[in-house]
């Protein structure tokens, strides 16, 4: 029961820590809190070759975090507050744990 809560939507929430595992994909999103923008404007802002940034897009709005639209990328706050729910869950679990004797989280989620 307690492993069914932390993986009730395992691939995507797999897919989202894929693409935040890169630090420059991580750079991007930050950027990308802040305001919607294009992938020039994040590459010239950042420091970065377009076509680093584009592909970094692509993978950040394949895994759902950001939203490509008429050339402006943006967050989606959804898929935000999805793994905000994941470490909510699990640090709820991990208290729990510590104190009741139950397995710790990480055993929960590598089974």
């Amino acid at each position: 029961m307690v492993a069914a809560r932390l993986d009730a939507d395992g691939e995507a929430d797999a897919a989202r820590f894929r693409a935040l595992a890169d630090p420059l994909r991580r750079r991007i999103l930050e950027r990308l809190v802040a305001a919607p923008a294009s992938a020039g404007e994040l590459a010239r802002s950042l420091g970065l070759p377009r076509v680093n940034v584009t592909h970094h897009l692509g993978v950040l709005a394949a895994a759902g975090l950001v939203d490509q639209r008429q050339r402006q990328a943006a967050v989606r706050p959804e898929a935000l507050t999805r793994l905000r729910r994941y470490f909510d869950v699990a640090l709820t679990i991990a208290a729990i744990g510590s104190a009741d004797g139950l397995p710790p989280v990480a055993n929960v989620t590598q089974s």
